[in-house]
């Protein structure tokens, strides 16, 4: 009986390893920070700090003092580079694999000077994806990625937005001169 060939079914399956799309950026979009900025957030502290301590709240103490920790540490170290990388099968940010049933919709922001691409998820952590596009551009991003998810303009803000963004004028950590 003679071999038989494969069908063209088969023939015209999608690579499903092909890369689709691929760049190098930060990880986050990052700003230095200037000594006040630093002197503001340790005088914040140490003012909540005081306040706590007399009201005999040590827990908080602590969890006042972590935070503001987190924030010298977030502040201070520069983002490393990741890759980023959008085939068939789904997005790769930095060596994790989102697939595209796992994913919503997707736009772009900007912050400090850096264009970013969001991708809302339909998991319960992360709710988005976050990716710097330095020279990746927009377009095309915007034309494989709009191949398999929705492509809408930028959520409107929710209350929380709202409140930090009101929150960031009246009490600026830093002098934007």
């Amino acid at each position: 009986m003679p071999a038989q060939t494969a069908p063209s079914a088969l023939k015209d399956k999608p690579d499903l390893n092909e890369l689709l799309l691929s760049w190098k950026s930060p990880s986050h979009p990052f700003k230095k920070r200037n000594r006040i900025f630093y002197q503001t957030v340790a005088a914040i502290t140490f003012l909540l700090v005081v306040i706590v301590f007399f009201l005999h709240e040590f827990m908080l103490m602590g969890v006042i003092l972590a935070v503001a920790f987190l924030v010298y540490v977030i502040s201070s170290v520069p983002p490393f580079e990741v890759e980023h990388k959008v085939t068939p099968l789904g997005f790769d940010n930095a060596g994790r694999l989102f697939r595209w049933v796992e994913l919503g919709a997707f736009w772009f922001e900007e912050k400090w000077g850096f264009k970013t691409l969001v991708i809302q998820t339909r998991l319960p952590f992360p709710a988005e994806v976050r990716a710097v596009l330095q020279e990746a551009g927009e377009e095309k991003v915007k034309e494989i990625v709009g191949r398999y998810l929705l492509f809408m303009e930028k959520p409107p803000k929710s209350w929380t937005d709202n409140f930090s963004d009101w929150l960031n004028k009246k009490i600026p950590l830093e002098t934007t001169t």
